[in-house]
């Protein structure tokens, strides 16, 4: 439903400021909470019991990472749900990723996860950009896989059926 709206409208010409703020912010708060990309080596402690080393390390499920998020995003971020979700792909051992997708004011517009030495900057879903592609290919995997977790809902943001990734020509 949300795809087929971002293609036939297009994206805001300008995401307003506040908004894209926010996106980046939330984004490096779950990288943070999460343990995702490099922040665990920058001394950030995950709220996720991922065990220890080797034969102690545990899968972490579904619920107890969207119970992480959920306390990471509970204050400070009054636009999610409004003009942003977030989606969190999981795998069998734990979260992968983090990503945003924008809604209302801010649709057609996306940011994804990125390590602590770089921006997480929103771009445009149906860019040219090499980062716009990763976005919309992360978007439609995610909405064709149950398993992701979506903040504050999944409801809205993905169709019945998403689109499939289109193969450059």
């Amino acid at each position: 439903m949300l795809w087929a709206a971002v293609e036939a409208a297009g994206p805001v010409a300008k995401l307003p400021v506040p908004v894209a703020k926010e996106i980046s912010a939330a984004l490096v708060e779950l990288n943070k909470v999460l343990g995702l990309e490099s922040w665990p080596s920058q001394g950030f402690k995950s709220c996720l019991d991922r065990g220890g080393l080797e034969a102690t390390a545990r899968d972490v499920s579904a619920e107890d990472t969207k119970k992480c998020a959920d306390t990471a995003l509970e204050s400070g971020f009054p636009e999610l749900g409004k003009s942003y979700v977030v989606g969190i792909p999981m795998a069998g051992i734990g979260p992968v990723t983090v990503f945003a997708i924008g809604l209302g004011q801010a649709e057609g517009w996306g940011a994804y996860s990125c390590d602590v030495t770089r921006k997480c900057p929103p771009t445009k879903l149906n860019g040219p950009s090499k980062q716009a592609k990763r976005l919309a290919d992360r978007y439609r995997r995610a909405c064709a896989d149950k398993a992701t977790i979506w903040l504050p809902a999944r409801e809205g943001v993905c169709g019945d059926s998403p689109k499939p990734a289109q193969e450059a020509p």
